[in-house]
């Protein structure tokens, strides 16, 4: 402990005296800690923080599993069924309670101005499960879950403070939801928003509001084949994951051996960790593998770098080292206290590090383009300071191992004369340094490349024709369904609205569509065509419900036949318009007018085709051609979230406020949302290939900044270490464009051999990421050229100033000071 404690006060001592290497090596490491540690962040939110809970360890999912047939594959996408959940409750020894719920959109009418929210559908354990303790009144019971019971709701604290001004008589008041009376009968803990990552939860109601909530799938709560319900549980004290998990096969083979149509059903127990439930989980992985490997490429160039500035810096210590060896000291001595040196960066690189991390959190944020309903809090926990001290200690590891090694062993006799290196040495020296500015250069290549590639992709899809024209529409949606409406009072009710809206000064189009075009939202259902390849020529196709005048609105002319009419109404023939591609892939070289069509349900009847549309984008602008279908909405009244699409004259965004106040002035308690113009809801579909962009530009900004630094500072030093050569070829009538082009030289040969390794690894790399590119392939020659151009530029202006000031050497100058 002793020599322990000696080593560290001299590090400390030493690094004091340098205190521009030791900023520069702190802050390097600290970037390249900072950003492994925020997205480590992220990684943790997702896959390993517990939520907030007395027994959080013996959380567990209960996740719904289904066979591929095909495959033979197990997706745990599959959601439990009301009747499956009450069997494994009842059945379960190993697991105390379980809970269900699921995500639903929710319509607050009282307190103020209407708003959407975000809801969850709950069973009374979900708060049991959890082990939550309300600060105010009390959580569901079994009663709740019954249909029919009375209607209540627990609010977050969140929304008790801010809709409600925290009263504390709130409790036992009604307030409206989805324009029904439900009572409060309690507020969440403070800080508790769900268990669900991103998903911040306003109002909790009981599985007995159902048909309240989700009309539209309340007639599927005891159906056992629809499952809906995410199903957590907690274990009993002292059952094991591997207990719970065989009893809940068992118990599922039990169901199936009842019910056989379920016989590719199964179910699995996991720990619950993280906010992403099983299915989202499997798929994640990956991602975020993707997306850890970014900062660890990062952080290895930081290395690079500043074991060139141990080895520089060594360099300048030979004369000390030299005479510490001569009077007797070890080279293990020597190398354990230059690896002290290196620790002692790394601890202090590590505590920056992690206080830029905060930072870093908050810019990719920001550059990430998140939703407004998604809810991430990036804090740092446990796990997240152990992961930092472990990447800490590593890239100590990394950056001091080599350095401290070769600088305990100098060349003894030359570095007593003169403290330089004999021809060996030098060379070795040479070589090393070489090599780590040669790794920097390639790996900041890879993630030029990298960040390329989806800048690439967003400019693509900028350019992709959506098939509707953005210029001079706005869309703003709302919900009729969960307000309780019948379908005669919905019918009022577009009517009225039309009509107004249709007369506002400047308005050229107005119409009704579900879902929204380029929204969020997208149906789809097989579809087959009629005849005696009925069962053959079938596609997946998706699907819209549209009023009368929507392609008007929308921009968008019919390629041929006819748009819908008043006349195609309820109990008029079906109809329906289909896009080209449809066309072609259900009768190619035919005309399509007058074929027919169905959703093959065995009760849907056939659609006859009036009309052909041309194709577009429907969910994503980097989506590929797909088979789409409209039909009236009022031949298929049974859809939510309607949107209205008004297209104008001239700027559409001053139309906005009279449109909410008009849909006020018809329901005083019906929320809207999504009140944008379409060229804004174009940009949204936009915001995941502009987060990655914008990520990766971060980062491989970073990397260049990292390996330009690099670069220079490798002249730099060349430079320094070889003024009295300079000074003499000078003396000896050496031009200064003959030193300057040999300078140049050597850094120039270091970046093209980089440049070339970057160029190979990225070759071999970026094929893992080619189901993220759109329009592009993962080695796509434009991006590759000029990613390499771009380090290729900065090399050079890292080259040219350390080379420029060697011409500047004084040759009387270099030869007095020697």
């Amino acid at each position: 402990m002793d020599t322990l404690f000696q080593d560290l006060r001299y590090a400390l001592r030493s690094l004091a005296k340098s205190p521009g290497f030791t900023a520069v090596a702190v802050l390097t490491l600290a970037l390249g800690i900072g950003a492994n540690s925020s997205v480590f962040t992220l990684v943790n939110a997702a896959l390993f923080r517990p939520i907030a809970s007395p027994h959080a360890d013996r959380l567990v999912w209960l996740a719904g599993t289904r066979e591929s047939s095909r495959e033979r594959r197990v997706s745990l996408r599959r959601q439990l069924s009301y009747p499956e959940l009450r069997d494994y409750q009842s059945q379960l020894t190993h697991i105390a309670v379980l809970g269900g719920h699921q995500n639903v959109p929710l319509a607050l009418g009282s307190g103020g101005e209407p708003e959407r929210l975000n809801g969850m559908i709950v069973t009374s354990g979900y708060f049991r499960v959890l082990e939550q303790r309300p600060p105010l009144g009390r959580f569901f019971t079994t009663d709740d879950d019954v249909a029919g019971a009375t209607p209540v709701a627990v609010l977050s604290y969140h929304l008790w403070q801010r809709r409600f001004d925290g009263a504390a008589d709130l409790l036992g008041r009604d307030i409206v939801v989805n324009g029904r009376p439900f009572t409060v009968i309690g507020v969440a803990p403070r800080g508790f928003i769900g268990s669900d990552l991103g998903y911040r939860v306003d109002v909790w109601v009981p599985l007995g509001t159902a048909a309240i909530v989700t009309p539209d799938d309340a007639r599927f709560v005891e159906r056992r084949d629809v499952g809906w319900l995410r199903v957590i549980g907690r274990l009993t004290p002292g059952a094991t994951l591997a207990l719970a998990d065989a009893e809940a096969r068992t118990i599922a083979a039990r169901i199936v051996a009842v019910h056989p149509e379920l016989e590719r059903n199964g179910v699995r127990v996991i720990r619950f960790a993280g906010g992403l439930d099983p299915g989202n989980r499997q798929e994640a992985v990956p991602v975020f593998a993707l997306l850890m490997a970014v900062p660890a490429l990062v952080l290895l160039i930081a290395c690079a770098n500043v074991a060139n500035l141990m080895l520089a810096r060594a360099a300048t210590r030979r004369r000390e080292i030299g005479i510490r060896l001569a009077l007797g000291a070890t080279r293990r001595r020597l190398f354990t206290q230059l690896f002290t040196e290196a620790l002692v960066l790394t601890v202090v690189a590590g505590g920056v590090g992690m206080l830029l991390s905060v930072w870093i959190n908050d810019l990719l944020i920001a550059v990430s383009h998140l939703p407004e309903e998604v809810s991430v809090a990036l804090t740092p926990d446990i796990r997240v300071l152990a992961f930092t001290g472990c990447v800490a200690l590593a890239t100590g590891i990394l950056f001091g191992l080599v350095p401290a090694f070769r600088a305990s062993r100098p060349d003894l006799v030359p570095a007593l004369k003169d403290g330089g290196g004999g021809p060996g040495g030098q060379v070795r020296r040479s070589r090393l340094v070489s090599g780590f500015v040669v790794s920097q250069m390639a790996l900041s290549l890879v993630l030029l490349v990298t960040a390329g590639l989806f800048l690439r992709t967003l400019g693509k899809a900028l350019r992709v024709d959506p098939g509707v024209e953005t210029t001079h529409a706005v869309a703003i949606s709302f919900d009729l369904r969960i307000q309780g409406y019948d379908a005669s009072r919905e019918g009022a009710f577009y009517t009225q609205l039309l009509e107004r809206v249709r007369g506002f000064p400047g308005v050229t189009a107005a119409s009704l569509a579900s879902p929204m075009p380029l929204g969020s939202r997208l149906l789809s259902s097989p579809v087959a065509a009629e005849g005696p390849g009925d069962d053959d020529v079938n596609v997946q196709a998706s699907y819209a419900a549209i009023w009368p005048g929507y392609f008007d609105a929308i921009g968008a002319p019919l390629v041929r036949g006819r748009d819908f009419t008043p006349r195609d109404r309820a109990g008029a023939p079906p109809v329906t318009i289909i896009n080209e591609t449809m066309a072609r892939r259900l009768w190619p070289g035919q005309d399509p007018i007058g074929k027919r069509v169905r959703f093959p349900s065995g009760t849907e009847p056939y659609l006859e085709v009036v009309g052909v549309a041309r194709d577009g984008k429907y969910h994503e602008l980097t989506e590929e051609p797909r088979p789409f279908l409209y039909v009236p909405e009022r031949q298929r009244a049974d859809l939510s979230d309607i949107t209205l699409l008004v297209r104008t004259a001239g700027d559409p965004r001053p139309l906005l406020p009279a449109l909410r106040e008009t849909i006020r002035s018809l329901d005083p308690n019906l929320p809207v949302f999504q009140a944008m113009t379409l060229a804004d809801a174009l940009r949204q579909r936009l915001d995941k290939e502009r987060g990655a962009s914008s990520v990766l530009g971060v980062f491989g900004g970073l990397a260049l900044l990292l390996a330009a630094l690099g670069l220079y500072g490798v002249m730099a030093y060349a430079v320094a270490q070889r003024t009295r050569e300079v000074g003499v070829r000078m003396a000896l009538g050496a031009a200064r464009g003959q030193v300057l082009q040999q300078f140049l030289g050597e850094g120039l040969r270091l970046a093209a051999i980089g440049v070339v390794m970057g160029l190979i690894i990225a070759a071999a790399l970026t094929r893992v990421i080619a189901r993220f590119l759109y329009g592009i392939t993962p080695t796509d020659v434009l991006t590759f050229a000029l990613c390499a151009s771009l380090l290729g530029a900065v090399a050079v202006c890292a080259t040219v100033i350390p080379a420029r000031r060697a011409t500047r050497v004084d040759p009387m100058v270099a030869l007095r000071t020697e």
